[in-house]
């Protein structure tokens, strides 16, 4: 599926994961909600294939997986493999 802008696509990326971690399987469902800038302090939607090497695949929903702030520090740093997608 293909998210309308980064906002839509941090959502529903999470959504499909129904707010859990991919990294450590934390649930975060209680704190699901976004600001109007599409970001959650808690959780968002990681690119699997970064925006920078593949433009095209931004919007896609199926590049992405949700990820707690501290795992997508952690994946950004090279620390944390998990399942690229479903």
């Amino acid at each position: 599926m293909k998210a309308k802008n980064d906002k839509e696509f941090h959502k529903l990326v999470c959504e499909r994961e129904g707010y859990f971690c991919q990294g450590c399987g934390k649930d975060f469902s209680a704190d699901y909600y976004f600001n109007e800038r599409g970001i959650n302090q808690y959780v968002c939607g990681h690119h699997s294939r970064t925006k920078k090497s593949h433009p095209e695949l931004r919007l896609e929903t199926d590049n992405g997986n949700c990820t707690c702030s501290d795992c997508h520090t952690k994946r950004h740093k090279g620390l944390l493999n998990y399942r690229e997608n479903k």
